[in-house]
């Protein structure tokens, strides 16, 4: 099985010089992601920036803003406004309505651009970051690549617009089945679906892609929320601790421990993952929603108390 896998890798790379590249970074490898980029040499320009772009993006994803933003914001080409914009909304979602005041323009350019599906995806992450699904849609809609497809999908999923997301992935499918983008897509789908066939599908997904390629903790969560689904909590619970180990400033692996605390009774422990969460993320939108959601119980039951 192993064989097979060296073998599929490397005609893949063969087809996208990228590919590994690019990999690492769907799966969340971002170290991975960045090394490789850095040992990689092209003599092609446009490989290089598209190299470039997903070695910042894999920054981001590291939470190194001030090194993305402080490197991008000298360099030129809508790309790197694009880049510098995600950035900036991804260290201070407040800000928001000042950044996507400036999206526009930059989509503007890409007429100019040397990667102008880069500039949609990345133009479409900044949308989709504020909240505007809309846009995020209009702009995935206008380019033609997996990413940006997989971003609709997400986008879709955002929305409970699971018919359409199936749509989106049919597509994908027929375009690249074995792409690691597609099968993310597909197993994300498959969650959202939440029948007990389309759950263990999209278990053996995410099973596959961390044998292939390597655990990581975008993947033992993905597995994790399948077992949860499941009624594995206790399973669950196994595989976050590993993806805790790998990360113990993932919040989305904080996040699902705090949810599976809950229910095997571990009252403390889900305060404790929350805390955390709270304290090193206060701008996930998880936190945004649990702080939203405890203003309106207190609000309800200071109204309830006055007119006793």
């Amino acid at each position: 099985l192993q064989h097979y896998f060296i073998q599929s890798n490397l005609r893949a790379a063969m087809a996208d010089p990228l590919f590994m590249v690019k990999t690492a970074f769907y799966i969340g490898s971002y170290r991975q992601c960045v090394k490789d980029a850095q040992k990689m040499q092209s003599g092609d320009s446009t490989v290089n920036l598209e190299k470039d772009v997903l070695m910042y993006r894999a920054y981001l994803g590291e939470g190194k803003y001030n090194l993305v933003i402080g490197e991008v914001e000298t360099r030129s080409g809508p790309e790197f406004k694009a880049l510098l914009l995600l950035a900036k909304i991804m260290q201070n979602p407040n800000n928001k309505d000042a950044i996507i005041s400036e999206v526009g323009n930059v989509l503007n350019e890409c007429e100019v651009s040397v990667c102008p599906e880069v500039v949609a995806l990345l133009c479409a992450n900044i949308y989709l970051l504020a909240g505007d699904f809309e846009s995020t849609l209009r702009v995935t809609n206008s380019a033609n690549s997996l990413e940006c497809a997989a971003l609709a999908v997400q986008t879709l999923l955002q929305m409970n617009r699971v018919d359409i997301a199936t749509k989106e992935v049919k597509k994908m499918q027929e375009g690249d089945d074995d792409a690691t983008v597609t099968q993310l897509a597909t197993a994300a789908l498959n969650i959202a679906m939440a029948d007990a066939k389309s759950v263990q599908t999209a278990l053996y997904i995410y099973m596959e892609l961390a044998d292939k390629f390597g655990p990581t903790p975008i993947l033992l969560n993905g597995q994790a929320v399948c077992l949860i689904l499941q009624d594995k909590a206790e399973q669950a619970e196994d595989v976050l601790q590993k993806a805790l180990d790998k990360d113990s400033g993932h919040p989305e692996t904080l996040i699902n421990l705090s949810i599976v605390s809950h229910f095997l009774g571990a009252r403390d422990s889900a305060k404790r993952y929350t805390a955390q969460v709270e304290d090193s993320h206060p701008h996930h939108p998880y936190v945004v929603k649990m702080k939203e959601k405890e203003k309106m119980f207190d609000e309800l039951s200071s109204a309830l108390l006055a007119n006793r």
